[in-house]
């Protein structure tokens, strides 16, 4: 009697061990079969925000191209290019706020006009190079941007010029510059105020 009840014990013990197994194993797998539906959510929905992200991105990726494109202005003459090129190359000089870089580009654009000794530009080009203080090089440059424009104006041929102004320059009073792009980058505020200006005029 002992050993029959033993027996049934024994199988009543095994049977339930392998009950608790097999609910644990339809759990885990029930929980794996979820698993890949959730992730499927979790990915899709990702992927929509994604894509709204990407759209934006790309939108004003775009538009900030689309600004930074580069006008290739060209001129009826090869001194008046140089000339500008030199110009341009003061005014970065001026927006990363480096005396050094826009003295060495002043004396590129004296040398570019060294056969006329009379010009304007010349003489505010030799005193750009020869002064340390930015903040005095941004006011010769004020000047050297009003000698250039006629200049500019009679000698391009194709291509545009963007002429650009910022009302806070000089304590509100306001000045111009004259850029390559449509893209604002202050040359008398450098990143102090690196975007502070408009699109005044496209020279043309």
């Amino acid at each position: 009697m002992k050993r029959k009840f033993r027996n049934v014990a024994m199988i009543g013990l095994i049977a339930g061990t392998i009950g608790m197994v097999s609910c644990r194993q339809t759990s885990d797998e029930d929980k794996d079969s979820s698993a890949p539906m959730q992730n499927e959510m979790h990915e899709e929905n990702m992927h929509d925000g994604e894509m709204e992200n990407m759209d934006s991105m790309t939108n004003d990726t775009t538009m900030h191209s689309s600004n930074m494109e580069e006008s290739k202005a060209e001129f009826s003459n090869e001194i008046t290019a140089k000339a500008y090129k030199d110009y341009l190359d003061i005014k970065d000089g001026m927006v990363a706020s480096d005396p050094e870089a826009a003295k060495k580009a002043a004396a590129d654009l004296k040398k570019t006009y060294a056969q006329n000794d009379s010009n304007n530009i010349v003489n505010l080009a030799g005193h750009i190079a020869t002064t340390d203080g930015i903040d005095r090089q941004r006011e010769l440059f004020s000047e050297l941007t009003a000698a250039m424009e006629p200049v500019l104006k009679e000698s391009i041929a194709s291509g545009e010029i963007y002429k650009q102004y910022c009302p806070m320059a000089f304590e509100g009073k306001g000045d111009y510059w004259y850029s390559s792009t449509q893209e604002i980058r202050n040359p008398y505020f450098g990143d102090k105020m690196l975007n502070c200006g408009r699109l005044e005029e496209t020279i043309k």
